[in-house]
């Protein structure tokens, strides 16, 4: 069975509804499964399945990190529940399950997510970051302490299940950003699972997580009328975080633009103006004048390396 899950708090019900419209775009029988950390206030349709707490806070693993995250950091309890809710429909029997940030946006099939379960048990997708310490020496900083493989996404079978409880023991023993013990969240984990573990698939796809990071070395044009990464992959499903939406906001990234533009109406649909929002998204400070020269200097900063780079073959 073809499922999808993610995790929200209750005012995140917008953009799972506009997550779900985008994944039923192309597979109209997909189940979409939502953790919500708190009272739902809003109504969701029957393509939307509701997790309460409750329900999945089940073993003693999953006991452990309520009890420390639940009350003392609301980010750090969230992301840590991501392997005990795959976890947790694994054992009800959903036997191929993609987990999604819910900022997540699909643009085209992905299909072949599900395809790829039927001979690996685990699939991770690439940050793509510039890995060029000459060219981008805070790409290569930034892969190294954040991790190898984005955490807004990971597939799994039946199969991985004890890969995914060990992920969950480690969340359990230290959710946080320390690059001295090389932490990063629920994040940094993921860069043990090839090693320690069978079966698992790098996605090569780079028209799979899209985002602000990926920009330079996930090179988006047009040919025919159609976005294209590196003139070879199609946009697969784009991570509409804050510095990716500021990225095309800014004219960094103008070919997700369109995307950007369905992502918002489609969320001004279900009562989410991300225009006017004054909350957790609000974009305004990527216009302010602090972020203008801070942009200014990373430009500077990447010429002189460029200029470096150009002596060197000098």
């Amino acid at each position: 069975m073809r499922t999808v899950c993610t995790i929200i708090t209750p005012d995140y019900i917008p953009f799972v509804k506009v997550l779900s419209q985008s994944l039923r775009k192309f597979i109209p029988d997909i189940n979409l499964h939502i953790l919500v950390t708190g009272e739902v206030q809003q109504n969701t349709d029957d393509t939307i399945i509701i997790h309460s707490l409750i329900s999945v806070i089940n073993s003693p693993t999953a006991k452990g990190i309520y009890n420390k995250y639940a009350h003392t950091n609301k980010d750090h309890f969230r992301w840590a529940l991501k392997p005990v809710f795959i976890s947790y429909l694994l054992n009800k029997g959903f036997d191929k399950i993609l987990y999604v940030d819910n900022d997540l946006f699909f643009v085209n099939n992905y299909d072949f997510l599900f395809d790829e379960l039927d001979t690996f048990d685990i699939l991770l997708t690439p940050h793509w970051t510039n890995i060029n310490p000459i060219d981008d020496e805070k790409g290569l900083i930034d892969v190294l302490q954040g991790g190898l493989y984005n955490a807004g996404f990971i597939g799994v079978n039946k199969n991985a299940i004890e890969a995914i409880n060990w992920w969950a023991e480690a969340c359990h023993y230290k959710t946080e950003k320390n690059y001295h013990l090389g932490l990063y969240d629920d994040q940094k984990y993921l860069d043990v699972l090839p090693a320690q573990f069978n079966n698992v698939k790098v996605i090569k796809h780079q028209g799979c997580n899209l985002a602000s990071w990926n920009i330079q070395t996930c090179k988006r044009s047009m040919t025919n009328n159609q976005v294209m990464i590196n003139q070879k992959y199609e946009p697969i499903f784009i991570h509409f975080n804050r510095e990716t939406i500021a990225a095309i906001f800014n004219k960094k990234d103008r070919y997700l633009e369109p995307y950007l533009v369905q992502y918002i109406n489609a969320l001004k649909t279900e009562g989410f103006d991300m225009y006017h929002n004054q909350g957790n998204l609000d974009f305004s400070n990527f216009d302010s004048p602090i972020f203008k020269i801070k942009r200014k200097l990373l430009i500077r900063t990447r010429l002189k390396r460029l200029l470096f780079k150009l002596a060197q073959k000098l």
